[in-house]
């Protein structure tokens, strides 16, 4: 059975960087369902696929101006 790689989860400072954005901000995209977490506990975890998703989706804080 083959599985799938791993890949590491980032936590929400380091989606907050990536996207420029603040951690507030991206909570607020949870909440909205413009991302998608991991919740491990009370942390929320973001697979960089998603973040490049929404990046490539032109949802991205350079069209909330």
């Amino acid at each position: 059975m083959a599985s799938a790689p791993l890949t590491k989860l980032l936590n929400l400072e380091e989606v907050a960087d990536l996207l420029r954005v603040s951690p507030h901000t991206v909570r607020s995209w949870v909440a909205k369902g413009r991302l998608r977490p991991v919740r491990i506990c009370r942390r929320l975890l973001f697979a960089p696929i998603v973040v490049q998703q929404l990046i490539a989706d032109g949802t991205g804080p350079e069209t909330q101006l």
